[in-house]
């Protein structure tokens, strides 16, 4: 990620500089200056925390600024992870190398702590439908064997299971994969619970056409796809639960817009799948 997209970011995380942050469009001068001290310590904390490869491209410009050193001095080491901890002390090194005077940090007391055993990793997340009805179901558990198992899960109304796709990698990479596939502007995923989602899946397989069979990926994997808990509910159901049937926001509400032309009408797959056909013709013809 460059400094600009971890600045938007950050910007988005903290609302109160968000208007200082974008003006500067990732120039670490003019954002120091639109911040000010106080600011830039705020900023430098959230992108050590976040995003500490960033992180130090806006330390190393800002250490030969007026304001810098001290927008960096102020930031809390303790409360930054190790990747964050290693850039700062490296900034405060070299601040110290030309005479800045660094308040050394207090050492934290240790004490003993039992081995940490690795919690469970559960999670989940659904795309919203594109223009065919067709949605992406990610559903992340713990590896037996150490970090994470990634589904990736193509599904659509009446067309049953799409594709089923798995991948394993490190935890944090899964959850970095997850942060970027919600934050997306277009067809952007959802948080949902994972019962929700598996519920959708096994949803989606029982009405499974019979002219399509089920995907590879499910049949391989179907053990732990069908894990669903007794009475769990799809992220719709759950959804219009939450919503109630009542008010300007039910389903009522939603069906009015509709009927008054407001929303809709949407294109129906076998007329999209026409078009689709003449455009490809034509694209393959002299």
């Amino acid at each position: 990620m460059s400094l600009a997209a971890a600045l938007e970011r950050a910007a988005e995380a903290l609302a109160a500089d968000a208007d200082a942050i974008r003006p500067a469009n990732g120039d670490p001068r003019r954002l120091l200056a639109s911040l000010g001290p106080e600011g830039g310590a705020r900023v430098a904390a959230w992108l050590l925390a976040h995003e500490a490869a960033d992180a130090e491209e806006l330390a190393d410009a800002w250490l030969d600024l007026e304001d810098g050193p001290a927008a960096l001095l102020a930031v809390d080491e303790s409360a930054l992870p190790k990747a964050g901890r290693k850039v700062l002390r490296r900034a405060r090194h070299q601040l110290k190398s030309k005479g800045v005077a660094v308040p050394e940090a207090v050492p934290a007391p240790t004490v003993a702590r039992l081995p940490r055993v690795e919690e469970a990793l559960a999670a989940a997340a659904v795309t919203a439908p594109d223009p065919l009805g067709a949605c992406l179901v990610y559903l992340v558990e713990s590896h037996p064997t150490g970090g994470a198992r990634l589904f990736e899960i193509a599904l659509a109304e009446g067309r049953g299971l799409l594709g089923v796709d798995v991948y394993a990698a490190g935890r944090s990479k899964v959850r970095a994969f997850l942060r970027e596939v919600t934050a997306g502007h277009r067809l952007a995923a959802v948080e949902v619970v994972p019962e929700a989602a598996r519920a959708l899946v096994a949803r989606a397989a029982e009405a499974q056409p019979a002219d399509r069979p089920l995907p590879q990926g499910y049949r391989e994997w179907q053990a732990q796809l069908r894990d669903v808990p007794p009475g769990a509910r799809t992220p719709g159901e759950l959804a219009r639960a939450a919503l109630g049937t009542g008010g300007d926001t039910g389903p009522e509400a939603a069906l009015a817009l509709v009927a008054e032309g407001r929303v809709g009408p949407w294109p129906v797959r076998d007329v999209l799948e026409r078009v689709a056909k003449r455009i490809q013709e034509i694209g393959e013809s002299r």
